[in-house]
């Protein structure tokens, strides 16, 4: 198994070295044109970023913080409803509090 490995190691070296090794003009030409369509199009994707971050769209983050907090209001409410004996009341607050910090929503 080892053997196989180190074949194939080997092999795919060569494979990946021999364009830069025994490549000819016709595919450096090729690689050097690709090159300046690539730094010709660059600025044009960046202006049509620019266009779309000055949309008037609420990050997502703010109404997920706000569920985050209620969640835990709706936990203490809900914890304090709780026996002190009943376990199982306890952790089953516990994992819907879990699930509602998860999805935003209490289950």
């Amino acid at each position: 198994m080892r053997n196989a490995m180190i074949c194939v190691s080997v092999m795919l070296a060569i494979f990946l070295a021999w364009p830069a090794v025994f490549g000819s003009e016709k595919t450096s030409a090729v690689r050097a044109a690709g090159a300046q369509m690539v730094s010709v199009a660059a600025p044009a994707a960046i202006a049509v970023d620019a266009r779309l971050v000055q949309t008037n769209v609420k990050p997502a983050g703010a109404p997920q913080a706000r569920a985050l907090e209620n969640c835990f209001k709706r936990y203490e409410r809900e914890y304090a409803r709780c026996n002190a004996i009943d376990s199982s009341c306890r952790v089953r607050v516990a994992d819907q509090w879990d699930l509602c910090e998860a999805t935003g929503f209490w289950p």
